[in-house]
């Protein structure tokens, strides 16, 4: 009886945080409901507010904004919204629950495509369960392995106790996880082995393995227009790896010619910058190729 009543609290919740134009306290009282919360609730529908479906699970840190608000990283949301066309060729690296890889979907349309990689197993379920929900997934590949610098197997590790996103390639000093093997290969074969033309937008967040991911990705930098890439370069996570945010952004410029602009969630704009002092914790950046036009973002770019 009692899950039943805590869902239909976390609903009653959700009807208020959803619809009411107040702001304030919004992120207080749905992390207060879900505190007195005895049972985990894993598969609650939840829409987001430009009508994907998804179901969400309140268990994993990662769902807590979509259920209650239909946002999820607003903000990088909508400058990804702006950045791709109908047509494009996108790649989600850690796609995790399915937020941006449906999101480019929608965008790209039927005469383009999405091609979604998430190796945690249980993660890639919930994708693949969330594709399912939408009508105009057909465009989308779904891929169960990580990408990387080579071919060759890897161990995963899920800290205890933090968001499924954090799954990383590296085991942290500082905590118990769980592992399990998989399959790497770099993005370079992929795009060969499925006679890939040229990508427009790639996104990665894959916990600090972004430089890796870059060395075996070549042959995007050979195209006559290299994509927009949307990266976390985060501090805490390359730290692990032995290198630095900045170490990307100098990566990505001596591959081609870019603008680097780092995204405030707060504020919901993006900041044009050259690069991350060393001790900088970094940001979700978007690097942008001097080729294509910023007119679609100006308006989001602080002066």
């Amino acid at each position: 009886m009692r899950p039943w009543i805590e869902e239909l609290w976390l609903k009653a919740v959700r009807l208020y945080t959803y619809h009411t134009p107040v702001a304030k306290g919004k992120y207080r009282l749905f992390q207060a409901a879900l505190r007195v919360c005895k049972y985990d609730h894993k598969s609650l529908p939840a829409t987001a507010r430009d009508g994907r479906r998804f179901t969400a699970d309140l268990s994993t840190g990662m769902h807590d904004q979509l259920f209650f608000l239909g946002e999820y990283e607003k903000a990088i949301s909508l400058v990804t919204s702006r950045l791709i066309s109908r047509g494009d060729t996108c790649i989600d690296v850690g796609a995790n629950f399915g937020w941006y890889t449906t999101l480019m979907s929608c965008l790209c349309g039927p005469e383009g495509k999405v091609h979604a990689f998430e190796p945690v197993p249980t993660t890639f379920n919930e994708l693949r369960a969330n594709v399912s929900l939408l009508a105009s997934g057909k465009n989308i590949k779904l891929n169960p392995f990580a990408l990387g610098d080579e071919k060759r197997d890897i161990a995963i590790h899920i800290p205890e106790n933090e968001p499924t996103g954090h799954a990383s390639i590296v085991r942290k000093a500082d905590g118990h996880s769980e592992s399990f093997n998989c399959r790497m290969i770099a993005l370079d074969d992929y795009l060969e082995e499925n006679s890939i033309g040229d990508v427009n937008f790639v996104k990665v967040d894959v916990e600090g393995a972004e430089l890796m991911f870059l060395k075996g990705a070549n042959r995007l930098f050979d195209q006559n227009v290299p994509p927009i890439f949307l990266m976390e370069m985060a501090l805490e996570q390359s730290k692990h790896f032995g290198y630095l945010p900045n170490d990307l952004v100098n990566f990505i410029s001596e591959r081609g010619e870019y603008s680097f602009y780092s995204v405030n969630e707060k504020s919901g704009r993006i900041t044009m910058i050259d690069g991350f002092e060393k001790d900088d914790i970094g940001a979700n950046v978007f690097c942008i190729p001097a080729a294509m036009s910023i007119d679609p973002i100006r308006d989001l770019i602080s002066i």
